[in-house]
C-alpha cells in the first residue's frame, strides 16, 4: 500500500488535487474568518453607537443640572 501511496504521489494530477485542495481549504477558511470578523466589527460598531447616544443624553441632562445650579446660585 505503500508503495501505491508513493506511485501515487509522483503523479502531477495527484499533486495538482492536494494543492487545489489545500487552496480550497485555506480560501474557504479566510472566507469564515472574513464573514466572523465582519459580524463582530458589526456589533461592536452597534454597541459603539449606543454608547455614543447613551453619552450625548447624559451630557445633555449634566448640561441641564449645570444650567440649573447655576440659576439657584444667581
Amino acid at each position: 500500500m505503500s508503495k501505491k501511496l508513493d506511485n501515487d504521489m509522483k503523479m502531477p494530477e495527484v499533486l495538482d488535487t492536494v494543492g487545489a485542495t489545500s487552496i480550497c481549504t485555506i480560501t474557504e477558511f479566510v472566507a469564515r474568518f472574513d464573514e466572523a470578523a465582519k459580524r463582530r466589527l458589526n456589533s461592536m460598531n452597534q454597541k459603539l453607537r449606543d454608547m455614543e447616544r447613551q453619552m450625548e443624553a447624559l451630557e445633555a441632562e449634566i448640561g441641564k443640572a449645570n444650567a440649573s445650579y447655576q440659576s439657584d446660585f444667581s
